[in-house]
């Protein structure tokens, strides 16, 4: 292979300055773990918002800037290898510049890898698109012997190159400068393309001819980045030929014969051949620009360590125990700060309380509002902890080995080693768990992944799971809560064999993937990735757990039994007249305190005989004694069957919506709970005789699985594009709970199952 002449000389074309001097939109390219989200924060701060691409679910950010009076739009693309149209996140950034057009690319470059890095840059430069090039990460290169002058690349490339380290923001500045250089003509623009050779770009020139026959197309579409697309078979530039090309037949039809010349004539097939020309190309810059010091004496701490992370016998039980450290750390430190701010929610319900006269308003306020958002929010510090560890990890670079040591074992269920990543942060949300999963590219391992990673044990289910096993299992709650955990994971897997033997046939695609160097995580990086991943947490629960909450409230409180209410009022009338009578005719104190606990006792059953009546009477309580003959197998109640129901717009909503349908009072002044109003829901149902250990444990199970949140229905309809998938993950989760609710209830009578 040889260089292109374009490296000794510089072409005579060239790009004229943008004219637009007030404004600017820079584009953020690069590999993943290229240091590129750190580049985008050290360049935006604070100014920066979060959305998604037109059409697709993929991330987008955007950062706005001012320097020197002109107005500075950052793009963060996503992070990839290549603009092969394989992936989403490939499709994305080409389909942003072929029609967005950004003014400059900064293409992130990891320096410690330069050779892989450069692929990306030239494919960049095909588009046609000024460049600039961050050679980022340089103080890893530097301790790992590797010198790059960065001006002789930029000479043999024809592209401007400025160091940094974007974790510590330095040369982020200098890096800005060249870019807004390169718009405003400063540095002179290239329009330098890889020569890939006589054979090779005598079919380029063939199948330009052919696609200038289309005016409005060559308008559109850089014709020489798109006859290279066409010799690679490229999917998305053969779909683009047939849907926007007048002659779209003829292209395909040269486009094909060139095809079937460069394989006769190389014996490769021309993807392979195109690949090889632009690595040969690389290989030979960068053995003009690159230099190993051999005298650098530096020991290679991620060979080392991997030594021993991914072990095949020492690399699972590692991970295990990282996990398990992760998660006594958030429950440990997590608990007592949601204590403290369920506490301060039930100090904001008993203010409403006793500042509202009874009725709807006050109802309202402490039903819907504060228990549906209070009981969201109440689990905000264990997310925040939980989200810490695992952006922690992720910025080190253990949880790429982590999917690399679950490889061989999520094989044998069918799945994708990459898999493991979005079922394990569903254990956190399955919210993220299942947006996660964009990174697996096959379409299989994807859909696979989605329709069981909502299985895990979530952040949702956590607390009511918990608050059941200590109220029904006393001293075994501990070994009970991780056994539902870990049915979890084996229910999960064992639904994807399933799948993967009938649906979704085939072999899970092979696990490649790059395992970055390891690195000390910067405290800026982690705390923006927890800040991401938690504000949409909180969002979720200003909008739609508060929405959910208010529909649910309405659907516990109307229509009212007003004949039972008045009827109520006027026992608790005459029952406090016979009290005040009897007290004043009592001889001594002992007498008063018993007729005043009586009197006590016999209000607290009046009022808890209304609130049944008011509940059977709602339109939730209708519903619930509608449906319970279904549930009637897996040892359920009417009531049990209402909480379940309002579990299906949140799992969080579970345990306020008991708080409602059994009548739970306010707390004493000195009981500060675990969770909302968990210590007197506990009690009432433990004296409940419809509850026991076997339907209890049943009912775990079946919190567990059935369908999940609305929200993680929702993400799965936009990452998937069809509502077959939430509809089919909503009926097979419903179906398989049932099963394992009613086998375990019925069952369970000849195990010695209780507290």
């Amino acid at each position: 292979m040889r260089l292109s002449s374009d490296n000794k000389a510089r072409t005579n074309t060239k790009l004229p300055a943008l004219e637009n001097k007030g404004k600017i939109r820079i584009a953020l390219a690069g590999n993943p773990n290229s240091g590129k989200t750190s580049i985008f924060n050290a360049l935006t701060g604070e100014s920066q918002h979060v959305g998604n691409y037109p059409g697709v679910t993929v991330e987008k950010k955007v950062g706005k800037i001012e320097r020197d009076g002109r107005f500075i739009e950052i793009i963060d693309l996503p992070g990839t290898y290549s603009l092969t149209a394989f992936s989403i996140e490939e499709i994305v950034t080409r389909d942003f510049v072929l029609r967005e057009k950004p003014d400059i690319i900064i293409d992130i470059i990891d320096s410690t890898n330069l050779e892989r890095n450069l692929y990306l840059c030239l494919q960049f430069q095909e588009l046609g698109v000024p460049i600039v090039g961050a050679l980022n990460m340089t103080d890893e290169a530097i301790r790992n012997g590797i010198l790059i002058d960065e001006y002789q690349l930029g000479i043999i490339l024809g592209i401007p190159f400025v160091k940094t380290i974007g974790s510590r923001g330095k040369g982020v500045d200098e890096l800005l400068q060249a870019a807004l250089n390169l718009a405003d003509g400063v540095i002179e623009p290239s329009t330098r393309k890889l020569n890939y050779g006589l054979e090779l770009e005598s079919q380029i020139s063939s199948l330009i001819s052919v696609l200038r026959t289309d005016q409005e197309f060559v308008s559109r579409y850089p014709l020489h980045w798109m006859a290279i697309k066409l010799l690679e078979n490229d999917t998305d530039a053969v779909d683009r030929i047939k849907r926007r090309h007048q002659n779209s037949q003829a292209v395909l039809d040269a486009a094909e014969k060139s095809r079937l010349w460069v394989s006769r004539h190389f014996g490769e097939d021309p993807e392979v051949v195109v690949s090889e020309q632009r690595y040969a190309y690389i290989h030979g810059a960068c053995k003009e620009v690159v230099k190993i010091d051999s005298s650098s004496s530096r020991i290679d701490y991620t060979e080392s360590i991997d030594r021993i992370i991914l072990n095949k016998y020492l690399g699972l039980i590692i991970f295990l125990g990282i996990m398990f450290l992760i998660y006594h750390i958030t429950f440990s430190v997590g608990n007592p700060i949601s204590g403290m701010i369920d506490y301060f929610f039930s100090l904001v319900n008993d203010l409403i309380t006793h500042s509202l006269s009874e009725g709807i308003l006050r109802d309202f306020l402490t039903e819907a509002i504060i228990s549906g958002v209070g009981g969201v929010l109440v689990f905000f510090p264990i997310v925040i902890l939980l989200f810490l560890g695992l952006s922690f990890l992720e910025d080190t670079g253990y949880m790429a080995r982590a999917a690399f040591v679950m490889d061989k074992f999520m094989h044998i269920f069918g799945l994708h080693g990459r898999s493991f990543i979005p079922m394990m942060i569903s254990t956190g949300c399955a919210v993220p768990g299942v947006m996660s999963a964009r990174t697996l590219v096959n379409p299989k391992d994807r859909v696979l992944t989605i329709l069981v990673s909502p299985l895990m044990m979530c952040g949702a289910k956590t607390p009511v799971i918990a608050m059941l096993a200590s109220a029904f299992f006393a001293h075994r709650a501990g070994i009970v809560f991780w056994s539902i955990w870990f049915l979890g994971w084996v229910v999960a897997l064992i639904i994807a064999k399933i799948f993967r033997l009938t649906y979704y046939r085939g072999e899970a695609s092979p696990f490649v993937m790059e395992l970055p160097p390891y690195r000390v995580p910067t405290l800026r990086g982690v705390l923006t990735h927890v800040w991401e991943k938690s504000w949409t947490y909180v969002k979720k629960a200003g909008t739609f757990i508060l929405a959910a909450s208010i529909v649910i409230w309405f659907f516990l409180y109307f229509p009212r039994p007003q004949k039972q209410i008045d009827d109520y009022h006027r026992r608790v009338m005459s029952l406090k007249q016979t009290y005040e009578v009897q007290a004043s005719h009592s001889k001594n104190s002992e007498e008063r305190t018993r007729l005043r606990l009586d009197y006590q006792h016999q209000l607290t059953e009046m009022e808890n005989k209304l609130a049944t009546e008011k509940l059977r009477h709602s339109y939730g309580g209708r519903l619930g004694n509608f449906i319970e003959p279904v549930f009637k197998p897996c040892g359920f109640d009417w009531r049990m069957d209402i909480a379940l129901i309002a579990g299906f717009a949140a799992k969080e909503v579970i345990i306020s919506t008991m708080g409602i349908v059994y009548g739970i009072g306010t707390m004493h002044d000195d009981e500060i709970p675990d969770l909302h109003g968990t210590a007197t829901l506990k009690e009432k149902l433990r004296n409940d005789p419809m509850y026991n250990a076997r339907n209890v444990l049943a009912l775990m199970i079946f919190i567990l699985l059935y369908v999940p949140c609305i929200a993680t229905l929702a993400v799965v309809k936009k990452e998937l594009g069809k509502w077959k998938y939430p509809i089919f993950l909503a009926g097979y989760t419903l179906v398989i709970a049932w099963l394992m609710a009613t086998l375990i209830y019925q069952f369970s009578a000849i195990l010695p199952i209780g507290g």
